[in-house]
């Protein structure tokens, strides 16, 4: 008895670039077969073949289906051709049980719905492809199935059990289990196989089959800033200081904000965290933020349910089959969360998110876990529940959650990354996390293989950033090199997603300034447009996505979206020429309607730009003003001589860059490099307040410390000590970041203190002399941009008639030079906080210099048409 599905499947080729060299995958003749298992024969649902073209059949699949209760025994198999409808009867255990297949041919794909007529079924395989179609595996970023390639045929495939519309337990690509509940049973199995084979690899990626989020448009480009370290005051100064820069198109999270601390005695949340500033500090920093035209959210969880909540209810939690509480996130206090009944998870939002909101007013949300999770982790198997021991509980509830803070907070949901493609266009964003497909800490080397993502996701939510710096860098810490940061930057806007600030720099203007000016531009114009062709270069020729993946080369790629933008990006080691462009390793090029923006070779140098009609940003990577960033001040020591004996005298001195706000305190390690285990290897210390108030510290100046007399231990013997120092609050104890060469803690190297003869004579080694970054402008030099010349950082945007102009830094006289046929010479510049209010433009032939004075803004009107 055969179930027989005919059908070519339809190809549908991307478009291309002309003269790209590409070439068109063709459809494919293939012929799906279901043949029914033979009597007789055991756990099998009977075998998929393929018949292709000339007549061959080749089996691909041979499906499992198996029972707690006893080999599942073929008795027969019919075939109703009016319902177009196989059914095969089993004895399992001396019982019958009916299992009824309906395969469907529909654009190439092959669907089989399953259903049996008992609850006797614990688990469903897919199966392993046939090793005659030498199939071999095809990792796909941010896709947790099995894609492969068939060397045999030359197709590509794919098979997976629909998450929609199963009733299994725990769901993989290939395999549908069914647990017990807690009473014994089994959900009674239900189905969707899919199958399909291609030529073209883009149709054997599946869609998360969701509707788009009514956000897309609001998130497009808007920078996301991830807050969780920071006490409210800081944060509202720190978005304050942002604002100051016109970083404005923004979505900030604060984190770390609940009653009890982050991550626990959840769900109770509010008031906010009384050690960080209570509710009037963080009701404060969140109208800071929209009065900075941020989206405000603060960050919700509702999958963890800890047993320190005031309000716990152990009917709350979800069960295992055995009826133990099932299991969620263990805190950093070592508290055990349980995970919350997908029943309960509503109900408990609909007691916080409310008042969070009216407290607080909110316009953003961020829940934690949901849409990170895998889709089978939090199923609940308590037999009292509706739907029990069914993933679709979960995720039923995850899409009626964030349906309901959508409506709460009156604007998108934000989230974590990881699982996210399940559930995208439920919700409106995530921290773009990999994890699926590619792992954790992939770095530089992610391929861009980039079709899942912008033709499956890109469609339906604005996703930021490639996730967490320390969950994308390799260290598991957080990017440290300009490479990385370049490389994190290319993927980010070669996979489509809206520029994101990780909390290690959420308020640090050196990286929002560039990923607001920089990305936010071109994420504006692909954030609502859908990809028209991607190619990738392979031996000098663009090719299709599928010649690619058959060569597993995806080093450089070139996106073309419907309203005419193109990006290329590349990874590879070799600069690739576009469209007239030098694109280094780890640089892009966006080139649209009326929109360029790139990280390319100017000259000798890599360059930052990106330019609209109302909007400018140039950045020359200047390595000396990078280097120091917002860093106040740069310890140095001076001299060291022997005092007395086992006695020294040390001389330190402070180059000032910035005002700074607060009065710290100066903490100084003589450290063993050899044992940096032990006490962070601090050997001994001097600790000491400054000569004056730092809060007096003058910009541009350098100031003297000591020199200080430092007794040094007995124990400490001849040799070689680090001397490393910094300045910290004295009611906090947290540090501050300084320019200078950072050991990974905010203590600055600033030289070595060598000792012999037993102490009696005492050397001070000069640190090591920094190297110079290849990917940063060494010599400080000017970059011509054509629009403007610069060797700094620099926005222009039109706001309220006017171009408004800023600079980084701020501390030196940057050079600006801008082309009159695209800003004409105005007749004076308007400037705010800065030494004067005034400022004559200087002609230089096609430019005119704008003198610099130390601004925050430098203002005049755009001449009428």
């Amino acid at each position: 008895m055969q179930a027989i599905c005919n059908g070519m499947s339809a190809s549908a080729s991307l478009g291309v670039v002309p003269s790209s060299g590409s070439q068109q995958t063709q459809p494919s003749n293939v012929q799906y077969q279901w043949e029914a298992p033979v009597p007789g024969s055991t756990d099998s649902l009977g075998s998929l073949t393929i018949v292709a073209s000339n007549g061959t059949p080749t089996e691909v699949l041979r499906p499992a289906v198996r029972s707690v209760f006893g080999t599942m025994r073929c008795v027969s198999a019919a075939w109703d051709k009016a319902n177009q409808m196989l059914t095969i009867a089993y004895e399992v255990g001396g019982l019958p049980l009916h299992i009824a297949l309906t395969p469907v041919e529909r654009q190439g794909q092959l669907t089989v719905s399953m259903s049996a007529d008992a609850p006797l079924i614990s688990s469903l395989d897919a199966g392993t492809w046939n090793a005659l179609l030498e199939a071999q595996p095809l990792v796909v970023p941010y896709y947790d199935g099995k894609v492969s390639y068939m060397a045999a045929t030359g197709d590509f495939a794919n098979a997976w059990w629909d998450w929609h519309s199963t009733g299994s337990t725990i769901l993989s690509a290939t395999d549908a289990q069914y647990s017990p509940r807690t009473d014994g049973s089994l959900a009674l199995m239900h189905e969707q196989l899919n199958v399909v084979m291609s030529p073209n690899v883009d149709e054997v990626l599946p869609s998360p089959g969701n509707q788009a989020s009514p956000y897309m448009s609001q998130m497009a480009g808007r920078m996301v800033i991830d807050i969780w370290t920071a006490g409210f005051s800081a944060v509202q100064q720190g978005i304050e200081e942002l604002g100051d820069y016109g970083l404005k198109n923004c979505a900030a999270i604060i984190h770390d904000w609940q009653h009890a601390g982050y991550d626990n005695a959840l769900p109770e949340h509010y008031t906010a965290n009384p050690n960080l500033g209570g509710d009037p500090a963080l009701s404060s920093a969140v109208a800071a933020g929209k009065s900075s035209g941020c989206l405000m959210a603060v960050h919700e969880n509702y999958v963890d349910y800890y047993p320190n909540y005031p309000q716990f209810d152990a009917a709350a939690v979800s069960l295992t089959s055995d009826g133990d509480w099932l299991a969620s996130w263990k805190n950093g206090l070592g508290i055990q969360s349980y995970s919350a009944k997908p029943s309960w998870i509503l109900k408990n939002a609909a007691m916080e998110s409310p008042i969070i909101h009216q407290r607080y007013g909110t316009t953003a949300d961020y829940l934690d876990v949901s849409s990170a999770a895998p889709i089978s982790s939090h199923g609940d198997l308590d037999a009292r529940q509706p739907n029990a021991g069914s993933l679709t509980a979960w995720m039923q509830a995850n899409a009626s959650l964030w349906a309901y803070e959508r409506q709460t907070h009156g604007g998108p949901v934000l989230g974590e990354g990881l699982n996210h493609w399940y559930y995208s266009g439920q919700l409106d964003g995530v921290e773009a996390q990999l994890g699926d497909g590619y792992p954790l800490g992939t770095d530089v080397n992610l391929p861009l293989f980039v079709d899942f993502d912008l033709l499956r996701m890109h469609p339906l939510q604005v996703n930021h950033g490639m996730g967490y710096y320390g969950r994308w860098v390799h260290s598991g810490s957080s990017i440290t090199s300009t490479e990385q940061m370049d490389a994190y930057r290319m993927q980010e806007i070669a996979y489509g997603h809206a520029p994101f600030v990780d909390t290690t720099n959420w308020n640090d203007v050196t990286h929002a300034f560039v990923e607001g000016g920089l990305v936010t531009p071109v994420a504006a114009s692909y954030g609502t447009a859908h990809v028209s062709a991607i190619q990738y270069a392979m031996d000098g020729s663009w090719v299709s996505p599928s010649q690619a993946a058959r060569n597993g080369t995806f080093a450089t790629v070139e996106v073309t979206y419907n309203n005419g933008l193109s990006i290329a990006a590349n990874a590879s080691s070799t600069p690739v020429l576009w469209n007239g462009f030098a694109v280094p390793q780890y640089g892009w090029v966006a080139k649209g309607n009326q929109l360029l923006a790139y990280t390319a070779m100017c000259g000798g140098n890599i360059c930052d730009y990106a330019e609209t009609p109302t909007s400018l940003f140039a950045n020359a990577r200047n390595q000396s003003d990078l280097r120091i960033g917002v860093a106040p001040a740069a310890p140095s020591a001076i001299s060291v001589q022997p005092k007395a004996y086992r006695q020294l005298s040390i001389l330190y001195n402070w180059k000032v860059f910035q005002k700074v706000a607060s009065n710290y305190e100066v903490f100084v390690h003589f450290v063993n490099d050899d044992d940096l285990q032990t006490d962070a290897g601090i050997v001994f210390q001097d600790d000491h307040e400054t000569a004056s108030p730092t809060s007096s510290w003058v910009p541009n100046t350098l100031l003297t410390d000591g020199p200080w007399t430092v007794p040094v231990p007995s124990s400490v013997p001849d040799g070689k000590d680090s001397i490393r120092m910094g300045l910290y609050d004295p009611n906090t104890g947290n540090r501050v970041h300084l320019a200078g060469i950072d050991d990974g803690t905010e203590r600055y190297i600033v030289g070595y203190l060598i000792i012999s003869q037993g102490g009696n004579v005492m050397n001070l080694e000069p640190p090591p002399v920094e190297e110079d970054d290849p990917r940063l402008n060494a010599a400080g030099s000017v970059v011509n941009f054509g629009s403007i010349q610069t060797d700094g950082m620099v926005s222009v945007d039109q706001e309220n008639g006017q171009w408004v102009l800023r600079s980084f830094p701020r501390n030196r006289a940057v050079t600006v030079l801008l082309d009159s046929s695209r800003f004409p010479v105005p007749v004076t510049v308007q400037a705010v906080g800065g030494n004067v209010q005034q400022v004559m433009p200087i002609s230089q032939g096609q430019y005119w210099q704008l003198p610099m004075v130390n601004a925050k803004t430098y203002a005049w009107p755009i001449p009428s048409d």
